[in-house]
């Protein structure tokens, strides 16, 4: 069984409801990461994931709200009893760069006494930094995971990328923040679900949809690779009512897709089953 775990479904924007961007690919044993904003390290334990058995965490851009909570996971994790180095994955440039140092602003006082007497000091993170391409290159592959990337659209943030996760015959796309573009359309092609930003078209400007994707793009993406599975999520209004989420809808059956749509929220669980 293959579950994806929306741990985190919002924007920037501060919201009760809906924290910063993250997203579990979770088995049996263990699970992956993709993103890290505002607020996930909580999600993750209401989701009731175990730190110690998160295998890596892989970032698709440097916008803080998919970033921002790295220190708080890798901290809690450090106290749970994770005492390896937390794998990180990131485009080469400033999310890399900020994996790198983000714990660097805490002196060893700031753990002291804080977890088991056989852990290290503090908590420590290996970061591996890719350059993106276009075309979806392995950033991330052991015990089973496969883990491919690439650039996606999001000027005028460099770089950013999106990701596809294969395990146990099972595949998950992940947009991170992008207007529609080859790089998801690549990483889509044949997977199971697609877990894709959105925007309403009737609340955004031009500006805003020039480096993010309209709900109606999104669907005409999902017809366009055949995918049997779409995920609204990061979705900018964030809907208050169910009139909004009806707009959310029709706007992407407006781009000629049929299949199954789930709007995220946070905590949503959905399985993919086991392969056939």
């Amino acid at each position: 069984m293959v579950r994806v775990v929306l741990l985190g479904t919002g924007t920037p924007a501060p919201d009760p409801d809906r924290c910063g961007s993250g997203t579990a690919v979770v088995t049996e044993r263990e699970w992956v990461l993709i993103d890290c904003g505002r607020a996930v390290a909580q999600r993750v334990m209401q989701a009731g994931l175990d730190l110690r058995r998160l295998r890596a965490v892989m970032l698709t851009h440097h916008h803080s709200d998919h970033v921002s909570d790295l220190p708080t996971l890798a901290t809690a994790r450090w106290v749970a009893g994770g005492h390896d180095p937390l794998t990180i994955i990131a485009p080469a440039g400033p999310c890399a760069r900020y994996a790198q140092r983000c714990l660097d602003g805490f002196d060893d006082q700031a753990f002291y006494a804080q977890a088991g007497a056989d852990a290290p000091p503090r908590p420590t993170l290996t970061v591996t930094a890719f350059t993106p391409a276009e075309r979806p290159t392995a950033v991330f592959v052991q015990d089973g995971w496969s883990v491919t990337a690439a650039l996606v659209d999001h000027h005028p943030i460099e770089a950013a990328v999106g990701y596809r996760i294969d395990v146990h015959h099972r595949s998950v796309a992940i947009s991170g923040d992008t207007a529609v573009c080859d790089g998801v359309a690549k990483l889509a092609a044949d997977a199971d679900l697609l877990v894709h930003e959105a925007v309403r078209s009737d609340r955004a400007s031009p500006q805003l949809l020039a480096w993010n994707a309209s709900a109606h793009s999104v669907g005409e993406l999902a017809r366009s690779v055949g995918l049997p599975r779409l995920v609204l999520s990061h979705l900018l209004p964030a809907p208050q009512s169910a009139d909004d989420e009806a707009a959310f809808l029709a706007e992407a059956r407006s781009g000629g897709y049929e299949g199954d749509i789930v709007l995220a929220r946070d905590l949503m669980v959905l399985e993919l089953g086991s392969p056939d």
